[in-house]
């Protein structure tokens, strides 16, 4: 757990210590509290008071719940210790990712519960300013759906969206994701905060899977590398507890390091990165170039823009059937996976990587097996292990992890969003864009 301060000036801070420890240990009670933060139980007892206010922390345990700091105790005379929880439906968001093909958003609540989940499929795109009038628009509807269907609106505090980077971060968040044909300086957050009516966080889409994975995670002092597959690569970096988000808030782009400096071009203008190798859409076209359009049809891809993902996964299909050419581009992108994780971990000495995204729904097995290979030459490896997994989440992880920055902010009382006209909003199921 983080550790508090006594100094009155940081309160905010220090409630969201405490509610953190609450909502990854239920059923911690003050004394445990104050022993793990280091506060002073007065401080401890002041800050759960107010949440209890707030009606964000109910005294007492939900069924089947786990994960308290300490084992049951009691005070001296036997008198139970008071056993704290997050209040369930009481603070929720709403995610969003944006994928080449489609659109995810999911409503998450404060204990990490996933309450309800909705995909829209975006149309094939016919040209760069139609993907982003349909993408927006989908987005709008998804989010729609997910409110009106909680059931409690007024409880909803935010959308977080989960984009491709890279995003500028420095007036009004624009991302132009090199991935999504059309994206270039899209005014995301200004534009869903107008069409729903809620304050918005941008978050670029690996940073947002490795948020929403530390989220829901009940271990502490976790360091962690994200690797995102979806239709580009990307990565988000943990160093116990904390995301590194770099100069500009866009650190961890793991889909840019050089791993064939000889290598296909890259839509960054550079040679050889990671995602011109591996990434689901190079692996497809390659596939397509060796053994033709037609034959490639033929073996059931659909080589559509709109396909990639699907696509990807037929080709894992094929390799395991005997196809020698599946197999050896799938076996190709995989190795370059490895040496660029390699490279991460050599560098921020983290302990575990973990897997996600669209892009690993059928391949995540070899490309773990891969990446698992290529750490035992990890310089730390007599020091301490690197285990490799698959991230629990799967193809929701940007979606969760973007609803799980909402909450992270808004309760550590510096949620901002961005702002909301102060008029009525009307929304339809595919909103203009400008």
């Amino acid at each position: 757990m983080r550790r508090g301060t006594n100094l009155p000036w940081v309160g905010d801070y220090n409630q969201a210590v405490v509610l953190d420890g609450i909502r990854r240990h239920p059923g911690t009670s003050r004394t445990e509290l104050a022993a793990a933060t280091g506060l002073t139980l007065q401080t401890v007892s002041n800050i759960v008071r107010r949440l209890l206010d707030r009606g964000l922390v109910q005294e007492g345990v939900p069924a089947g719940a786990r994960g308290s700091l300490a084992p049951a105790r009691t005070r001296a005379g036997g008198k139970p210790r008071t056993a704290l929880s997050v209040r369930p439906g009481q603070a929720l968001a709403v995610g969003v990712q944006f994928e080449r093909e489609h659109v995810d958003a999911v409503l998450l609540d404060l204990s990490g519960e996933l309450l309800a989940s909705v995909r829209e499929q975006l149309p094939d795109p016919t040209g760069p300013a139609a993907s982003v009038r349909p993408a927006v628009g989908h987005a709008t509807h998804a989010v729609r759906r997910l409110v009106d269907g909680s059931g409690c609106a007024d409880a909803v505090l935010g959308v977080g969206v989960a984009a491709p980077g890279p995003i500028d971060f420095t007036g009004p968040v624009r991302s132009s994701a090199i991935n999504l044909p059309g994206w270039r300086g899209v005014a995301i957050a200004d534009l869903l905060a107008a069409s729903t009516g809620l304050p918005v966080l941008v978050e670029n889409d690996a940073t947002a899977a490795a948020v929403g994975d530390l989220w829901r995670s009940p271990r502490v002092g976790r360091s962690f590398l994200y690797l995102h597959v979806g239709a580009g690569i990307g990565g988000g970096v943990v160093v116990r507890d904390e995301v590194l988000r770099g100069e500009s808030g866009n650190a961890g782009e793991v889909g840019h390091v050089v791993v064939e400096p000889d290598g296909p071009a890259c839509s960054c203008g550079a040679r050889g990165c990671l995602e011109a190798v591996a990434a689901p859409v190079a692996v497809v076209r390659r596939y397509g170039e060796r053994v033709g359009a037609a034959a490639a049809r033929a073996a059931g891809l659909r080589l559509a823009e709109h396909t990639v993902l699907d696509d990807h996964d037929r080709l894992e299909l094929l390799a395991r059937g005997g196809d020698a050419v599946a197999d050896e581009e799938l076996a190709r992108a995989a190795g370059a996976v490895a040496r660029a994780v390699l490279g991460v971990v050599n560098v921020v000495d983290v302990s575990e990587v973990v897997l996600g995204g669209g892009g690993l729904r059928r391949t995540g097995e070899r490309v773990r097996e891969a990446v698992r290979r290529g750490l035992g030459v990890a310089m730390t490896r007599e020091v301490h292990p690197v285990t490799v997994r698959s991230g629990e989440a799967g193809e929701l992880a940007g979606a969760l992890g973007a609803a799980s920055a909402v909450l992270h902010e808004a309760l550590s009382s510096t949620w901002t969003g961005v702002h909301v006209p102060d008029r009525e909003i009307v929304i339809s199921p595919v909103a203009p864009v400008h």
